[in-house]
């Protein structure tokens, strides 16, 4: 028989699941959480062989000697030189008939020695996987041990029988694929080997081999109430004391009682439990705001008292229920900040270190996150410990995907497979019970809809009633999920569904449960928000909808990180690979790539717009006469805000004219207000007024360090006057054969008669431009505009289709005629383009160049668009200066990259950055570093201004043909002049989803005709120079008044 192909038979000698144990020998080390001395891990190197199959696997293997090559464990073998990775979205990597795998199935042989001493040899010794991909054979000095698949949960065994004093022999041969891949078709990277720790822990004869803790609430959840049971092994006689220690280490109880019971009945009392129960007043409550945790210590004792064994673990005191169709936490309807997290890191693969899941963590916390979903396995276990120590609401979620099958829920439906689907489950549960950071269990991810979930369902809730239950599989509100939790549901908009049924939009789906009555079910998107590469815009919509309605809790982000591979091409240039860099021929490209920080976990610009749209305060400001009233609603729903404090600067973009800082008292769910004092005239005194507010740390927390920032608004008091006509006089053109000249005592502009555009701009002699200042429509296209979540099936109504199929990347410029006056230029110009075979003009556009005598020049544009052509990327400029500043400093919306419909997160100030950071290097090269709002812009000596409306800007080393041929960023190449780019108007990145258009009508480019302009000067530290200049102006103003 071939275990690996026989999908009711998942293990042979496995141990059932259960808690995580230690076998601590002291009950002070088990209360104080120190490493157990009974763990003997066996991580570190190993010797291996891969072969083909696991019938090339030699005959004499395991017997023979070790193999002299190596890889280290935990790890992937396919990142230790064997094998490749293999990356797919949807479809399997691998041909589909289930449940037969291909005969070429690579199989890695793996054999370490360890030592027990002969203490050891007599107790109980168990060996334990915590993760293996994707099934796997064991031995212990050649005796066969057993055989285990999941890949995402331990496999335990009892090799009590098999090890001796001394060195031990351990052989483990893991296969590739097995029947269980079919259940593993998750959007991730398929990478095998033992990828989590291997340890050994010796138990007592008589020991505790499991227990479950409940922990609820009486007296308006000022009581807490506490209960669970205990498992001991045949061996176990004596008593069980069960201590409980306070949030500070302080005994708050202990009890001793007997093991087992004294009767066995019907309703499920056994010999081998044992139950509690305890009432403890004045309990501090767990949320992910206040992770207030409790020590458990159980502890086995002879029948004369002595300690035989010992286990511990955290607890936090709350209860989570679905009440009037709203997930509630301790009473309180929650609000899910919820991101979708992978076990990835770029250099192990699918091992992480504790170390960078709590960085994970914590950068969460930090940018306002409060619940992760476990997409779409179980993590290792230290990641839960992790969420109950920092606070972070958990979506358990079983290992089960069958997306690429035909139908999705083939072996949903299929009762042959319902083992296989209801331990992946069970096996979860009982492993990560007590975890008061687990709020919600899921049955998986995109399988369908079947029988086996029903089953799962049933299951799940008889043997925890405590938790909901969600799963988003047939529609999201099929009978086997208590949460209605769809995936990239639209704000306003219903989309057509491939399943017959339209796909709801968020509204829709809040006014469908208002009519269930008391059998409304929350909403929560298990994912939205797909950030893919430059992405993430509409997101404040979302927010918008989960504040207005009462049903709508939030919801999950896709996803936490790209998924790249770190490499070094031949020159030793670094980038990160994504599908079908390794030879994989079926893969799904950079569909894998679209997280909200990058692989090393820098963030994306994206991460700051999210950190600030579910900021967990609301800010209402309002002008009055002689004040400014600010209203500020605290969304903490357990704590009050006695760690936070308000500060506030009112000013204008560069100069302040007061500020303050003050301690806030808000209770949960309340309101606090400030009152800032103003002049009149302040607003006579600058260009605009703007008032600034941050809410920061006063200490540090269990999260966050003192000092930081929770959350910030910036209001506009006053806006921009319109632009004064200019006193300046106008300067002359100079006529020539092929160009004409403007020359000032600084600044020499040259245009060309036959482009019509301004070619060089010379300042005191030194050459600035090296490529004409003319129009762009166009952009190089982001994930969003590609719009393809699997490589063999393109959108056709993705955006790059239609621009191409309109001849938008292949315009044939023509200057139709200049014309000039005293100081004025004016040139036409006609862009056409091919379209279905047809050559036609697409948009025309109209420049006017004034040219003053202080070498300034005001280019006016006009753009006129062919009513049959859709919306374009952007309308603005393009210009190449020849020198590459150190730095970028612009009056505008920064500091980061900020798009039309993604700049909540982006104040309007003065900001400077090296020019380094203008460049968002997303790993598949595309249109980055946008900055929106912008006033005024120095690079180095060449000056960008705003005439009567905004711009929107950016600087790269890379053109947009470059970003375009490029597949990776080691792929752009030296950089040797800046390409600079001016938008009078710039389309909206989008990000519902990436693989249909979603860019909302309000930052489509529809219109037929655009105006727009900008001022364009050659000046050293021009702008330093109206910003210090306003100060010095700003100064004697309030010195007289």
């Amino acid at each position: 028989m071939r275990l690996w192909q026989t999908p009711h038979v998942t293990s042979l000698g496995r141990l059932p699941a259960h808690v995580p144990l230690q076998s601590w020998r002291n009950e002070s080390d088990a209360q104080a959480d120190i490493p157990s001395s009974s763990r003997q891990y066996l991580d570190g190197e190993w010797s291996f062989e891969l072969y083909e199959s696991p019938d090339s696997v030699p005959a004499a293997w395991p017997f023979t000697e070790d193999s002299q090559k190596r890889v280290v464990v935990p790890g992937n073998w396919q990142l230790q030189g064997f094998d490749k990775p293999v990356y797919t979205n949807v479809k399997y990597a691998f041909p589909v008939d289930p449940p037969r795998v291909p005969e070429q199935n690579p199989t890695g042989c793996y054999r370490r020695s360890f030592f027990l001493n002969g203490a050891a040899t007599r107790e109980r010794t168990h060996l334990v996987f915590e993760g293996v991909d994707s099934a796997f054979f064991v031995w212990c000095n050649g005796h066969f041990v057993g055989y285990s698949q999941d890949s995402r949960l331990p496999a335990e065994f009892d090799i009590t029988d098999c090890v001796i004093a001394g060195e031990n022999q351990l052989a483990a041969m893991v296969l590739r694929l097995c029947d269980g891949s079919y259940l593993e078709d998750q959007d991730m990277w398929n990478l095998s080997g033992i990828y989590r720790s291997v340890y050994l822990i010796s138990k007592p004869q008589a020991h505790i081999r499991d227990y479950r803790v409940n922990t609820g609430f009486c007296n308006e959840y000022k009581t807490g109430l506490l209960s669970g049971e205990i498992f001991c092994s045949d061996e176990a006689t004596g008593t069980l004391r069960i201590s409980l220690f306070d949030t500070k280490g302080n005994l708050q109880l202990t009890q001793i009682t007997d093991i087992g019971t004294d009767w066995i009945d019907e309703r499920g009392c056994y010999e081998d439990r044992s139950r509690f129960e305890f009432v403890i007043p004045n309990v501090l409550p767990w949320s992910a705001e206040a992770p207030e945790l409790y020590r458990l210590v159980i502890s086995l004792l002879s029948p004369d008292g002595r300690l035989v064994d010992c286990e511990a673990t955290q607890i936090g005191f709350r209860t989570i229920e679905i009440d009037c169709g709203q997930l509630k936490l301790n009473g309180k309807a929650l609000l899910i900040r919820g991101v979708n997290k992978h076990e990835h890191d770029p250099k192990t693969g699918h091992f992480e270190t504790l170390d960078q899941v709590a960085a994970d963590i914590s950068l969460m916390k930090a940018h306002n996150f409060n619940a992760i979903r476990c997409s779409h396995y179980p993590h290792q276990v230290g990641l839960y410990d992790i969420c109950d120590r920092l606070g972070m609401y958990v979506v358990d979620e079983a290992n089960i995907e069958t997306h690429g099958l035909t139908p999705m829920s083939r072996l949903s439906d299929d009762e042959d497979w319902a083992s296989a689907y209801l331990e992946r489950l069970s096996r979860m549960v009982r492993r990560d019970y007590n975890h008061p950071s687990i709020i919600i269990w899921s049955l998986g991810n995109e399988s369908g809809y079947g029988v086996n979930h029903e089953l799962m369902y049933a299951w799940v809730k008889k043997e925890d009633p405590s938790r909901p239950v969600q799963y988003e599989g047939g529609g999201a509100d099929t009978a086997a999920t208590d949460i209605i939790c769809p995936m990239y549901a639209r704000v306003d908009e219903d989309l057509p569904s491939p399943y017959g049924r339209p796909a709801h939009s968020l509204k829709a789906w809040a006014a469908k449960q208002l009519g269930e009555g008391d059998r409304a079910r929350p909403i929560i998107l298990c994912e939205y928000a797909h950030a893919m590469g430059n992405s993430l815009g509409n997101f404040s919509d979302y927010w918008a909808a989960f504040r207005e309605h009462s049903s709508l809790q939030g919801g999950f982000i896709w996803d936490w990180v790209d998924q790249g591979i770190s490499q070094h091409d031949s020159q030793a240039r670094h980038y990160y690979a994504y599908g079908g860099d390794f030879g994989d021929e079926i893969n799904d490209r950079q569909f894998c790539i679209n997280g909200l920080v990058f692989p090393d976990r820098t963030p994306h610009p994206a991460l700051f717009e999210a950190k600030r749209v579910q900021q967990p305060f609301v800010f209402a400001v309002a002008r009055e006469k002689s004040s400014i009233s600010v209203s500020i609603t605290s969304e903490y729903l357990f704590r009050d805000t006695d760690n936070e404090e308000l500060s506030w600067r009112l000013g204008s973009l560069t100069q302040t004219i007061s500020s303050g800082s003050t301690p806030m008292k808000i209770t949960p769910g309340g309101k606090g207000s400030l009152t800032v004092a103003y002049r009149s005239s302040d607003c006579g005194s600058f260009d605009e007024l703007v008032l600034d507010l941050w809410i920061t740390t006063v200490n540090a927390t269990v999260a966050l360090p003192a000092g930081h920032e929770v959350a910030r608004h910036q209001a506009l008091i006053s806006s921009l006057k319109d632009q004064q006509p200019t006193s300046l006089s106008l300067a002359p053109i100079k006529e020539g054969t092929d160009a004409f000249h403007i020359v000032s005592p600084e600044v020499r502009w040259s245009l060309c008669r036959k482009t019509g555009f301004v070619v060089g701009c010379e300042y005191y002699g030194r050459p600035l431009l090296s490529g004409p200042v003319s129009d762009c429509f166009v952009r190089a296209p982001i994930d969003n505009d590609i719009g393809s979540s699997e490589v063999d099936k393109p959108s056709p109504q993705a955006w790059l289709a239609r621009w191409r199929d309109s001849g938008l990347f292949n315009l044939e410029h023509t200057c139709i005629d200049v014309t000039f006056s005293e100081g004025v230029f004016v040139s036409r110009h006609e862009y056409r383009g091919e379209r279905h075979g047809e050559v036609m003009c697409l948009m025309r556009s109209r420049w006017t160049h004034s040219f003053y005598v202080d070498g300034s020049v005001d280019v006016s544009v006009k753009v006129e668009v062919d009513e049959s052509l859709l919306p374009l990327p952007r309308v603005g400029a393009r210009l190449i200066l020849r020198e590459l500043p150190e730095t970028v400093s612009w009056l505008g919306r920064g500091p980061h990259e900020n798009y039309p419909d993604r700049k909540h997160s982006a104040d309007l100030g003065y900001w400077c950055l090296p020019r380094s950071e203008m460049h968002t290097p997303y790993i598949f090269p595309s249109e980055n570093g946008l900055r929106c709002g912008t006033r005024c812009a120095q690079l180095g000596d060449f000056v960008v201004e705003r005439l009567d409306t905004d711009l929107a800007f950016s600087v790269s080393e890379f053109d947009i043909d470059t970003l375009m041929r490029a597949q990776h960023t080691n792929e752009l190449g030296a950089a040797n002049a800046l390409h600079v780019h001016i938008d009078g108007f710039h389309m909206g990145v989008g990000g519902d989803d990436s693989w249909s258009p979603s860019v909302k009508p309000p930052y489509l480019l529809n219109a037929r005709e655009y105006y727009w302009g900008f001022k364009l000067r050659a000046a050293a530290e021009y702008l330093e120079q109206r910003v210090h200049g306003t100060a010095a102006t700003v100064a004697s103003q309030c010195q007289s008044q």
